[in-house]
């Protein structure tokens, strides 16, 4: 169906897209309610140093997540206020907000396309190595963005904000509710979940590379 020359560089092209799969599919999991409630439900979750209560700092952590994926809720809150009436969200808060939802509505769709196209492209060219190589270069690529990354997590945090976001919208007090209801181990603990569940997802595309491979070649000796 393709020429060798067209085969290798579209097999190329699947390799290098596969960690964009696995990062994306693992971030919009973590983009969920659950896994706010899994973090928040750790003993080791900071407490709010203003008094604000766990169940406050809850609804509130969900209504941010609402917010970046629905306009509706970024209505919602805009117009949020805390349990003592004092509004939640300062403008330079939401406007950061505004800039996240505006990322997403591009970032997860990528996402799947891209897992679209690549699994498309898996079917057409019937090539198992395909899923092993990614598999290989998922695992070599996570490794070295998680060295980059946590060597120094602050700092990587930092830059990949001033790159992604307006320099400044995203520099809040620690008084801000933002902060308060996602500290930076809320981050940190996202980050690691994120880069876990992408390496297990290209450890389970190597296997079922190894798998097929191993099924083609079967089938070819019996004939």
């Amino acid at each position: 169906m393709f020429s060798d020359k067209v085969k290798k560089l579209l097999t190329l092209l699947l390799i290098l897209i596969f960690p964009y799969i696995s990062i994306g599919i693992s971030v919009r999991i973590a983009f969920t309610e659950k896994f706010i409630e899994w973090e928040y439900s750790k003993e080791n979750f900071p407490k709010d140093k203003w008094g604000m209560t766990k169940d406050e700092r809850l609804e509130l952590a969900k209504l941010g997540l609402r917010a970046v994926l629905s306009d509706k809720d970024m209505e919602k809150f805009k117009r949020k206020k805390l349990s003592n009436g004092r509004k939640a969200f300062t403008e330079r808060e939401i406007k950061h907000m505004e800039d996240v939802k505006n990322l997403l509505k591009l970032y997860f769709p990528s996402v799947y396309l891209i897992t679209l196209v690549w699994f498309l492209g898996v079917i057409l060219l019937k090539y198992p190595r395909v899923l092993i190589y990614s598999g290989i270069f998922n695992t070599i690529f996570l490794i070295f963005l998680s060295t980059l990354t946590f060597v120094d997590y602050k700092k990587a945090f930092e830059i990949f904000h001033i790159v992604v976001f307006d320099p400044y919208s995203w520099k809040f007090k620690y008084s801000d509710t933002l902060i308060r209801i996602y500290p930076m181990k809320f981050w940190y603990d996202a980050t690691v979940f994120v880069g876990v569940l992408s390496f297990i997802l290209g450890i389970i595309t190597l296997f079922l590379g190894i798998l097929w491979k191993g099924f083609v070649e079967k089938r070819g000796e019996r004939n």
